[in-house]
């Protein structure tokens, strides 16, 4: 017999031997040809005629009445869960509500078709109001503020860019002029008519050299309690790093509201904040350029500036970042800042120092710095004013 002949023959024999275990195995009429293709492979390996059995088939059906392998019972996992979480002395809420705005309002409401038209009133009437603020409300609404420690309202406000020029009162032109100049005041003048205490920058860095003292007064500043004081100090015309404008003033004021600075989004730095939220002092970078008519536009790399804060008086102190004034060297001007004494200081100072008293804001560095101020009281809300004006300011809502 040749080797084809066999294979023949052997599949001749095993179709012969699945039909005969088809029609001898009594199996159900809805078995798929998956299933009869499975019982034939069982067949194949395993048969209960000659007593050869699958692994485990007696004890199998022998334990078939046992409770451990009968179904579960329904809400088994929700029972298990609530054992789980008593075990554990966990909180589980039992009943889940939508809470949702909507879902309410509609609760309220009741659902039937009478009161589905004011429902939608109601929306839109929402929708109609949430895109009036959007549009209509001031574009600082958006910002985020950076406040100092002490005070319920200074710092810095961060925006995304400049607000419209309509909402900024512009800087004051010459309709002021300066008030006696030339003669100035002594110290002891000024100080009688500040609202707080004088301040003297004791730790300036090497090679700069007190050049004003100014005192602004009859701005109309509503936004300060009081006059400005600012003090001027600047480089020789022979200092080797002499690369920015060689200045650093230091500007302090007691405000009657609640003041911030507008700034550049990123471009103020908190230093050492608590858990309020409140810093010790803000160091920003840059200021605001005007171009021209156009809107102002952030430049940094160059001004620096810390806002500080100490026994109620707000200090401005500005250096220039090409004459190597920068967050640290401000710092240390800030920590070397001393209330002013009288007497000690005129044996120092000599009689040789004035003041010179101002009714404008000249030319500097707070010129095109632009402030938000809250006013107490107000029911017209907060409203940004150039530093550089005077007047009554212009609401923005």
């Amino acid at each position: 017999m040749s080797m084809k002949e066999f294979e023949r023959q052997q599949n001749s024999e095993e179709t012969e031997s699945s039909s005969l275990f088809i029609q001898k195995c009594h199996h159900p009429g809805d078995f798929s040809e998956d299933e009869l293709a499975f019982a034939q492979e069982l067949n194949a390996l395993f048969s209960p005629e000659a007593e050869e059995l699958p692994p485990y088939y007696v004890p199998t059906l022998l334990d078939s009445e046992d409770q451990r392998f009968d179904p579960v019972e329904r809400g088994f996992e929700y029972k298990t869960s609530a054992h789980v979480f008593q075990r554990l002395k966990l909180r589980r809420r039992l009943f889940y509500t939508d809470t949702s705005p909507l879902r309410v309002l509609n609760a309220a409401m009741g659902n039937s078709p009478t009161r589905r038209p004011l429902l939608v009133l109601v929306a839109t009437f929402l929708l109609v109001m949430l895109v009036t603020v959007a549009f209509t409300g001031p574009s600082f609404a958006s910002g985020v503020a950076l406040l100092l420690r002490g005070t319920h309202g200074s710092g810095v406000y961060q925006v995304p860019r400049y607000p419209p020029l309509g909402m900024v009162r512009p800087p004051s032109t010459d309709e002021q002029n300066v008030s006696d100049g030339d003669k100035g005041f002594s110290l002891l003048a000024t100080q009688q008519q500040m609202h707080f205490p004088m301040y003297f920058p004791q730790n300036m860095p090497l090679a700069y050299s007190l050049e004003h003292i100014n005192l602004y007064v009859g701005l109309n500043q509503q936004w300060a309690d009081g006059p400005m004081l600012e003090f001027e100090y600047s480089l020789p015309p022979s200092a080797v790093a002499y690369k920015g404008t060689g200045k650093i003033w230091v500007r302090e004021f007691k405000p009657k509201a609640d003041v911030l600075q507008l700034v550049k989004d990123g471009a103020s730095v908190p230093i050492q904040m608590d858990n309020n939220g409140r810093a010790l002092a803000i160091y920003v970078d840059g200021q605001w350029d005007m171009l021209g008519k156009n809107s102002p536009v952030w430049t940094s790399g160059q001004r620096s500036e810390l806002v500080y804060q100490l026994n109620g008086v707000i200090f401005w102190i500005v250096g220039d970042q090409r004459d190597g004034i920068g967050e640290q060297q401000l710092m240390q001007i800030a920590q070397g800042l001393t209330p002013h004494t009288i007497d000690r200081r005129y044996g120092m100072m000599g009689d040789t120092i004035s003041v010179q008293q101002l009714n404008k804001n000249v030319p500097g560095p707070f010129s095109n710095d632009v402030i938000v101020v809250f006013p107490e009281g107000d029911n017209n809300g907060p409203y940004y004013i150039n530093v550089g004006s005077y007047g009554p300011p212009k609401s923005v809502q």
